[in-house]
């Protein structure tokens, strides 16, 4: 199929030589398993801190990353995709248990949060997730455990999931986030 060529195609291009820099491993192994993190952090932090549009903008972040990991999940199961160590494409420099592809659950979680804080207006933040979300998404495709077009995958669910759960937020999100918000100003020291 042409698609699975041009995919193998550019994953051999990205992909690590046999015998990588080790700095360079030691980069795209952090950038692959740990920047995800700063996703939910930095919701926790906007929500425990922010102003109660910024906490708007944090639980529809977190409805459009449920959403968007959801639908993943019903793709991965219903079109499961091997990854590359799985069929034997390229180097692997990076444990992970062979689960589906296609599309990538890291690449996921930053361009949804990238493209729902582009939504609530908040453009360097969402350029600079969104470029955390591409040295994620490179650094999975260096290390040998997901392919270049489980990363277009992972756009394109997250731009659906971000509009939607926008939309469900200025349609019928408010009395959802007024309880959320309510227990939350009762737990933590927040203000606006």
């Amino acid at each position: 199929m042409v698609v699975d060529s041009l995919n193998h195609t550019l994953f051999l291009a990205l992909n690590a030589s046999s015998e990588p820099p080790q700095a360079l491993v030691i980069i795209a192994i952090f950038a692959a398993k740990y920047l995800i993190l700063l996703v939910p952090l930095h919701i926790a932090l906007v929500w425990s801190g922010g102003t109660r549009a910024m906490r708007f903008m944090a639980i529809t972040s977190v409805l459009a990353l449920l959403a968007a990991l959801a639908v993943n999940q019903i793709i991965g199961l219903g079109a499961y995709t091997p990854r590359p160590f799985v069929v034997g494409i390229g180097n692997t420099l990076m444990d992970h248990r062979p689960s589906f592809s296609f599309p990538s659950n890291h690449g996921t979680v930053f361009f949804t949060y990238a493209i729902t804080l582009g939504l609530f207006g908040v453009r360097r933040l969402a350029w600079a997730t969104a470029g955390l979300g591409l040295l994620v998404a490179w650094s999975r495709i260096y290390l040998g455990v997901h392919f270049p077009f489980d990363m277009i995958g992972a756009a394109a669910v997250s731009a659906l999931a971000s509009f939607a759960s926008l939309q469900i937020m200025l349609r019928s999100g408010a009395g959802v986030f007024s309880r959320l918000d309510g227990w939350a100003l009762r737990l933590l020291p927040l203000r606006g």
